[in-house]
């Protein structure tokens, strides 16, 4: 083969490996599109007459406002209505409001229940929410002198944004725990290291969930806290995680009287495995006190030492 010739099969050949290498790693496709926001209905469901005053139009519309701005839904296309769109979610705000004598006070109570389903169900994006929340604040006393018109009447057209802003804290707390599914990983971070609440129980769920490794040293200090729902989701999450170094933590903090948390962090133990976590198992099932902890952490032992032979042995 002349040298020219050689050159120009060393560039096919070159060239094909590239083709190769593009053809092994293909662009990520584009995000899948959410599902556009069809109908938005509210349905009154206030006894008598309080919520006759009810705007149910101007409620709707509200609540239309919140969805779209919620980040859930696409735009519907050029056509618009539902026939342009796919998946389809549709809403329905289901509300009851009512005036309250509390003594010499009155309260104002709203209860409310919001539904979305989208169809098809399983289409990428779908929302799917029911959830229920009250809320109230003070108001003026009924009056009831004559030629006065009852006081719970009058305001009836007044609990409607009291209503709303329930829905609205439904729909942010949903949003909310959904980016955290979804989101960046440092909006779990900010929900883990917040004061407490709902959210940074899931947060701690999600880091499992979603093998956050890098949130492993905050779960690890978790572990010692106050609430036992939060040492739970913690200890949940960091088995998740198959973190090793929750065996020191638990063997280091749990004490061997607690019988109620020694038999929560046996088994947690033994599925973490490794040389301490059978030092450990061993331990207590040699010295133990109770009869009952000393068969657990055996039989744990016994469940451990099987896991490792059976990775020894590829099955």
């Amino acid at each position: 083969m002349t040298r020219a010739g050689f050159l120009l099969a060393l560039a096919v050949a070159m060239a094909s490996a590239a083709a190769g290498c593009r053809r092994s790693a293909p662009p990520a496709p584009p995000p899948a599109k959410p599902p556009v926001l069809g109908a938005v209905s509210v349905e009154n469901l206030t006894p008598g007459g309080e919520g006759a005053r009810l705007d149910v139009g101007d409620m709707e519309q509200e609540m239309r406002a919140a969805l779209d701005a919620s980040g859930l839904f696409a735009p519907a296309g050029p056509g618009g209505g539902e026939a342009s769109a796919g998946a389809i979610a549709r809403a329905r705000l289901a509300v009851a409001v009512e005036i309250v004598d509390v003594g010499t006070r009155a309260e104002a109570r709203a209860r409310v229940r919001l539904h979305i389903e989208t169809r098809p169900s399983n289409a990428p994006g779908a929302v799917a929410l029911d959830v229920e929340g009250q809320g109230m604040e003070p108001r003026q006393p009924r009056k009831h002198g004559r030629g006065e018109e009852p006081a719970g009447r009058a305001q009836a057209d007044t609990l409607g944004p009291l209503a709303m802003r329930v829905a609205r804290d439904l729909l942010n707390g949903f949003v909310a725990r959904r980016r955290l599914y979804d989101g960046p990983p440092a909006g779990v971070h900010a929900a883990l290291v917040a004061d407490g609440g709902e959210l940074r129980e899931e947060a701690i769920r999600v880091v499992g969930e979603r093998q956050l490794r890098e949130e492993a040293p905050t779960l690890l200090k978790l572990l010692g806290d106050d609430d036992e729902t939060i040492r739970d989701a913690a200890l949940g999450s960091l088995i998740a995680l198959r973190d090793r170094r929750a065996v020191s933590e638990l063997t280091r903090t749990r004490s061997l009287r607690d019988r109620r948390e020694m038999r929560k962090i046996i088994e947690a133990i033994s599925i973490l495995g490794g040389q301490e976590a059978e030092e450990y198992l061993s331990f207590v099932a040699a010295t133990h006190d109770d009869d009952e902890i000393r068969a657990e952490a055996a039989a744990a032992r016994t469940r451990l030492l099987r896991r490792q032979i059976d990775a020894g042995s590829g099955r």
